[in-house]
């Protein structure tokens, strides 16, 4: 039988809780989760917080970019009832809150470096990677822990600080390509993450016999799911982690409906 294969609940329970927020983190736990995927942006005064666009007018009731507002006016705004009245009030996490829950749950993580945008986008994005490798130093080493970026300055700025961590590569189809080995030779990344949409089971192989770690995004069926594990992908990022397979929950797998090959 086949290893079980890696389930990253992308943003947190993101269908079940507002993405990017702590209530969304706690469901993990519930769910008996064991991988978190997450992403880190720096607002104008160089805090840094948990939060997936550049701009606030998606998630949040405020508008603009992050890197224009101010930590404490941030923290003013509700990021949790566009999702739904019940999270009314909910913050956004700050990198602290994110360490916590980690050391808390035990939970595996991978952060995603977001492209840091604006006039001030390079000191911003190197004190974003600072913080975030102080911060790094209080996680429980128990946690494995992957940086991923689409951006591989972000990675390598990472890179110069924490040298040791594992990083991976994102790659939307359209700008895969033919150069995508040539980008993971000049980041040093060992770990790839494709997106799902147009991914065939050759360029999986080929991947694989380069010997990268396949993690893919975003897969939100589990037919979809149960394929490209079947192709030897390493691990999925999903937006409903909460109706897979148990075989990543604790405890004993539990078989049933579910007519796969992989757990």
């Amino acid at each position: 039988m086949a290893s079980p294969r890696n389930i990253l609940a992308h943003r947190g329970m993101s269908t079940l809780a507002p993405e990017n927020t702590m209530p969304a983190f706690e469901l993990l736990t519930k769910y008996g989760v064991r991988w978190l995927e997450t992403d880190l942006g720096i607002t104008k005064d160089e805090h840094v917080v948990v939060l997936h666009d550049d701009y606030l007018d998606r998630t949040t009731s405020g508008s603009g970019p992050l890197t224009d507002i101010m930590f404490n006016d941030l923290r003013q705004l509700d990021a949790g009832s566009w999702f739904d009245s019940e999270f009314t009030g909910v913050k956004v996490p700050t990198l602290d809150e994110l360490i916590d829950f980690i050391n808390r749950s035990k939970v595996n993580i991978n952060i995603e470096l977001k492209a840091v945008i604006g006039p001030n986008a390079n000191r911003l994005a190197d004190s974003l990677v600072k913080q975030f490798a102080a911060a790094l130093d209080r996680l429980n080493p128990d946690s494995r822990v992957i940086i991923s970026s689409f951006n591989p300055l972000m990675l390598l700025k990472m890179q110069q600080l924490k040298p040791a961590l594992e990083y991976a590569v994102l790659f939307e189809d359209h700008t895969f390509y033919d150069d995508w080995t040539l980008i993971m030779q000049a980041t040093g990344a060992q770990i790839i993450h494709p997106q799902s949409e147009h991914l065939t089971r050759g360029t999986v192989q080929q991947m694989k016999d380069y010997g990268y770690e396949v993690n893919v995004w975003t897969v939100d069926t589990i037919d979809r799911a149960n394929e490209l594990f079947n192709w030897g992908v390493d691990g999925i990022f999903t937006d409903i982690a909460q109706s897979f397979p148990p075989h990543h929950q604790k405890g004993a797998p539990r078989y049933g409906k579910f007519l796969t090959t992989w757990f």
